[in-house]
Parts: C-alpha cells; structure tokens; sequence
C-alpha cells in the first residue's frame, strides 16, 4: 500500500455545486498569454480518450468528431503535471493523461453524440440529457467567459494512473466518463466510514494517491469525478472558493485558439 498520509476529503455536493461561468476572469493577469505545449515535451503519458478508432473509449466507441491525438496543455499546467510524476515515481505510478486541451470542434462533437443518444433512447429532451454529460457548446463566444468550457482553456486535465513499469491501468472503480455516485472522488471516503470497504481497498487508495500527488502541486479537483483536475481557470477559481479561504479573485486561463 503507499505510503502516504492523505484523505481524499469528504465534501456535502451543496457546497461546489453551481455554475462556474460567471467566475470572473482578468485579462490582464501575465498569465494570460501562457502558451500551450505538447505533453511530448515534459515527458507526460496520454492517450486521447476521444480520438481513439479502435472502439475502446466508451461509450463512444469510436472517434469523435474535432478531436486530436496529440494532447496539449498550458505550459505552466503541463510543468505541474511533470512535478506530479515526481512525486509519483516512488510509489511505482505515473500520470495517465486522457484529455487536456480540448478544441472547440471536439466540444461540438460530444455534444452531438450526446444529444443523439438521448433522441436514441427517447428522451422528451435529448439536449437536457446532453447537458449532464458534457458543456453546452451553442453559445460559445471567445470574448464572452460565460460560454467557455473548461477544457477548452487549456488547463483542465482528465487523467489516472498507471504502473510506471507495465503500464497497467490502476483500478478507480469506475471507468473514465461514466457519471455515476462511484464517480465522485470522495465515494471511498464514504464507504470506508460506513463500513462497507476494508481500509486497504486499492480503489480508495489509487484515488487518494493522485488525489494527493495533483493537489500538492496546486492542482484542484472537480469534487463531482474523480479524475478531472484544474488549475487557473474559472473552474479553479470556483472550487477553490467553495473549499478555501485563499480563492483568488479572478481566473487567469481563459478561453485558447488550438495550435
């Protein structure tokens, strides 16, 4: 087991819950301009979750529309992450990126798979059903921060973890993008203090080991999945308000053309 003293802190959903978009954000902070770079150069593993052809990334099961196969961040976010596998490296572990900068066209396209399998399934209001799968793209507008998804600032990462040597996924206890009460990253912490899992159970322990790992280098959790992190972005801002006294008052991320 690692040997690390962190819990993942339990945390009521009233009190993150909420929109994000009406975050303040300041052009003029000097890190606006922080350029993107590929993961390739800090040396950071990936593979875009929706880029994949070969029918692996559910619930897609094939690539989406205006995604890339190359993963890009900010390059202070991108320098944080290498800072992470530091940390990691003792533990046998290193980051598994799944998406980062996501373009616009990418936004698009999970919005459309979405709306059609809510039409699929029947559903009275497909859109409805898209909107709590993933940002609603129809208003986006790069001057105006209220339409900006996270992802596409360019400091949103989704990742877990793998095994530095085998590169073997480690057990979260649910897969990536299945929205579910297993999905939030405190659902161990719960069923730990209600005796439903033995203290040594690996999925607690793997999501209290990037939990740990990402937060210590200034990363924030969006409490609602486990493996979606911020940093500078309204996003940030908004959670780091909800669970800190130190919130600054703007974010410096915002929205980003793609390389």
């Amino acid at each position: 087991m690692f040997a690390i003293a962190h819990r993942i802190p339990i945390i009521e959903p009233t009190v993150y819950a909420g929109d994000y978009t009406g975050i303040p954000f300041d052009r003029a902070d000097p890190r606006f301009d922080d350029p993107l770079v590929p993961l390739d150069d800090v040396g950071v593993a990936y593979e875009s979750h929706h880029a994949r052809s070969d029918g692996g990334n559910w619930p897609y099961h094939a690539p989406i529309a205006g995604a890339r196969k190359d993963m890009w961040l900010r390059r202070s976010a991108a320098g944080i992450l290498a800072r992470v596998n530091a940390r990691l490296a003792p533990h046998g572990a290193e980051l598994f990126v799944l998406d980062g900068y996501r373009p616009m066209e990418c936004q698009r396209g999970l919005w459309d798979f979405f709306v059609e399998e809510g039409r699929q399934a029947g559903m009275a209001d497909p859109e409805a059903y898209a909107e709590e799968h993933v940002f609603d793209p129809r208003p986006f507008d790069a001057a105006a921060p209220s339409t900006w998804p996270a992802h596409v600032c360019g400091a949103s990462v989704d990742l877990t973890l793998r095994d530095r040597l085998s590169h073997e996924i480690f057990d979260m206890g649910v897969r990536f993008e299945d929205i579910c009460a297993e999905s939030a990253n405190d659902y161990f912490e719960r069923q730990l203090l209600a005796g439903r899992i033995a203290a040594d159970d690996r999925r607690l322990w793997n999501r209290r080991l990037i939990h740990w790992a990402m937060s210590a280098e200034g990363f924030l959790n969006d409490p609602f999945v486990f493996w979606h992190y911020d940093w500078g972005n309204q996003l940030y801002v908004k959670v780091r308000r909800a669970l800190f006294a130190d919130a600054p008052k703007a974010a410096w991320y915002g929205y980003i053309g793609p390389p």
